[in-house]
């Protein structure tokens, strides 16, 4: 796996821009913190009025790191106290890195800039709910969405804004099918905004146009969307994303079903993703 958890914020405030630049395709809470760190530094900026989330490497992200997925649980306040965490280490966990009012997609949903994600390669799991979080997505033609972990643990984490994003159908199909969206089926669903061949020259674009928009207007149009979101109840379903996330990591497995934490403890994380992704379904076709 990658050798660096580096997550760098770089500002253009000449452009009113701003790009948050992930160092490793498997995300940490570490990287998940960083991250809410530049949203915040990055809201109290007036120069800016776009931040792009991208990769330095050639996927947006593919998943969770499956080594800091279990140490998450451990090192919570009440993780260690048994060999298996407690259910209150795992709800912090969740609520505190993830899904909670300082948890990456919670911040990054209430962002009052323009966000963009860059979103190439695999933009599996975290990959897939920053596009869902983002207010614009461009993809890249090669780009890949899935979320393996739901194969082996169940459904976890926010489906509401999911399904209010692509439908319930479309929901269900990446929930149960274990589908893997290309890029062309992910924006007939509505999870990308845009398929771009130059992908980087399109987000330039589209980032200089939401630059030119006044300040006001931004800030104007976000809180509305933020009333929206609430009206749809999206910070309730969030919160129960970190309910259903705490209690699906410590399910029992029966013997013939594939328990990813547990291979990954038994044969090391290598091991344990590359078991995981072959139980995917084939890439749903264009």
């Amino acid at each position: 796996m990658e050798g660096t958890e580096e997550v760098e914020l770089l500002l253009d405030r000449a452009e009113n821009r701003a790009i948050i630049q992930l160092g490793r395709a498997f995300v940490t809470r570490r990287m998940a913190r960083r991250i809410v760190d530049h949203l915040d530094t990055i809201d109290a900026d007036d120069d800016v009025k776009v931040v792009v989330i991208e990769n330095t490497g050639p996927d947006l992200s593919r998943g969770w790191d499956p080594d800091d997925a279990w140490r998450q649980f451990i090192e919570a306040p009440g993780g260690a106290v048994r060999k298996h965490p407690s259910q209150r280490a795992r709800l912090e966990a969740f609520d505190e890195s993830w899904w909670g009012d300082k948890g990456l997609y919670r911040r990054l949903l209430h962002c009052r800039k323009v966000t963009v994600v860059k979103a190439v390669g695999e933009c599996f799991e975290t990959g897939l709910f920053l596009a869902v979080c983002a207010d614009l997505v461009v993809a890249g033609t090669g780009a890949r969405f899935a979320v393996p972990r739901w194969h082996s643990l169940g459904a976890d984490g926010d489906l509401s804004l999911l399904i209010a994003t692509v439908g319930l159908k479309r929901t269900s199909e990446l929930a149960f099918a274990g589908r893997i969206w290309d890029a062309a089926r992910a924006e007939r669903t509505g999870l990308v905004d845009q398929v771009a061949d130059d992908v980087d020259a399109t987000v330039d674009g589209l980032a200089a146009m939401c630059a030119s928009i006044m300040r006001d207007g931004i800030v104007t149009e976000k809180y509305a969307v933020f009333a929206s979101l609430a009206t749809m109840g999206v910070d309730h379903s969030f919160a129960a994303a970190t309910v259903v996330g705490a209690s699906l990591s410590n399910i029992h497995h029966q013997p013939d079903e594939f328990n990813f934490l547990a291979e990954a403890r038994r044969s090391g994380a290598d091991e344990a993703v590359a078991r995981s992704r072959s139980r995917l379904s084939r890439t749903e076709p264009s």
